[in-house]
Formats: C-alpha cells, sequence, structure tokens
C-alpha cells in the first residue's frame, strides 16, 4: 500500500469502529503528577491495567497518610518514597510490584527502572509534568530526555515514554500491541510487520486529517481492540 492509502484505509476503519469522537472517553492522565506518569507508564506493559491501578491506589495512600499528595508528586517526592521503605526491592514489594522489566534471565526490577528515572529525569531539567510539558516545546530538548529514558531498563522501544507523555497531557500516540494489531489490520498487514513508530506515525495522520484529538483518538483505539466500552454511551460504560 501507499501512504495515501494506508492513511485512507485507517481512517475508514476509525470512522465504522469507534463512531461519534464526542462520545470517546477521554483519558485522564495525571497533568500535575509526573511520579504516576512514570509509575503507570513503567507498570502498564506486559500486564493487566487493573494491575497498575491497584498500584497507583497504593501509592496514593501511602503519600496520603504521610500528608502528601500523589497527584502533585514530582520525581523528587517519588525519589523519596523509595528512599523511606528502604529502596527499590522494598519498593516494589509494598507499593509496587516486583514483575521485572523483561523475561530476560536476572532483569532488574520494573521499581529499579522507576528508581533510575528518578535520577535522570532531573539531570535534564525535568522533575515535574510542567517542565516535561515545557521541554517539549523543544524538539531537540526532548528528543534528549526520550533517549535518556530509553537508556533505562527495560525502555527500549520506547513505548513506555510515548505512553508516560500521553499521561502528562503531551500530545502523542502510545502505539503499544493494541494499538499496533488494529492499525495492523486496518491497513492489511501482519502486526510482527508494522513497527510501533509506524503506527504511531499514522494514528497521528489519521487525528490530523480528521480534526481529532490525537490523544483522544489513541485511547479509543486501545480501548476498542482491547474489548473495553470505547464511548460514554450509557450503563456499562466506565
Amino acid at each position: 500500500m501507499s501512504d495515501d492509502t494506508e492513511l485512507a484505509a485507517l481512517v475508514s476503519a476509525c470512522e465504522t469502529d469507534l463512531g461519534d469522537p464526542d462520545l470517546w472517553f477521554m483519558p485522564d492522565g495525571y497533568p500535575g503528577s509526573l511520579a504516576l506518569c512514570i509509575i503507570d507508564s513503567i507498570y502498564s506493559t506486559g500486564a493487566r491495567y487493573s494491575s497498575v491501578v491497584k498500584i497507583i491506589s497504593r501509592y496514593r495512600d501511602y503519600r496520603k497518610q504521610r500528608g502528601g499528595d500523589a497527584d502533585a508528586d514530582g520525581t523528587d517526592e517519588l525519589a523519596a518514597t523509595i528512599r523511606e521503605v528502604g529502596g527499590p526491592d522494598a519498593w516494589a514489594t509494598e507499593i509496587g510490584n516486583r514483575r521485572p522489566t523483561s523475561t530476560r534471565p536476572g532483569a532488574p526490577l520494573k521499581a529499579e527502572t522507576i528508581a533510575t528515572l528518578t535520577t535522570v529525569l532531573p539531570e535534564h531539567g525535568v522533575r515535574t509534568t510542567g517542565q516535561l510539558r515545557a521541554a517539549a516545546a523543544s524538539p531537540d530538548n526532548l528528543n534528549s530526555i526520550k533517549r535518556a529514558w530509553r537508556a533505562t531498563p527495560g525502555q527500549g522501544s520506547g513505548i513506555t515514554w510515548d505512553y508516560a507523555l500521553m499521561l502528562a497531557q503531551i500530545p502523542g500516540v502510545k502505539a503499544d500491541r493494541m494499538v499496533i494489531r488494529y492499525v495492523a489490520r486496518a491497513i492489511a498487514v501482519q502486526p510482527g510487520k508494522l513497527s510501533s513508530e509506524r503506527a504511531a506515525q499514522l494514528v497521528t495522520h489519521v487525528a490530523e486529517a480528521k480534526g481529532w484529538n490525537v490523544i483522544h483518538l489513541d485511547h479509543a483505539i486501545w480501548r476498542f481492540e482491547s474489548g473495553r466500552p470505547f464511548q460514554n454511551d450509557g450503563p456499562g460504560s466506565d
């Protein structure tokens, strides 16, 4: 397929499958909490999202019990919680979970990557979602931060980076396996032959062509492909 043909095929699929964009669920994200953006994005890959919800809840409870506000936390506050409980291993047990960053033998825990990010991001001047959004105004700055994020254990694909940007309400597409599968089916290619970068590019172009919010489109595709309700259209929606 040519680029134009692929775009037309994906536009047609979205129009058919997703219905009225005014009824799509809008992801809330964590516009004031880089800490929650990091936690959610790192734990969301290769896991049921219900497990991520439980981790976010435990983190919020932990911070509330100590007079803090998880929804306003940056990297400094997240790093402090890791120190308080005794390091990444203890944090994984008490707040997160003990999932590793990959299936590779000896792969570090996801909690260790979270701890690393609380150091890496401040080195690039980013401690809060506000600073991340400011950095997004400069492609060169954002690419530098992206490279640093992807260099941490298990994050080489860039999917968690894209997801973190979305959670911080920075426009973009989180082309995970659900989105890749949807786009691949729409343009009639095998999912294994479609890169996350190309899938994200096509979804972005659809949003531009239709005048849709790209974050909302990405979320609607993800919910549709994962079998969740994707429209606020009555009982049973969540």
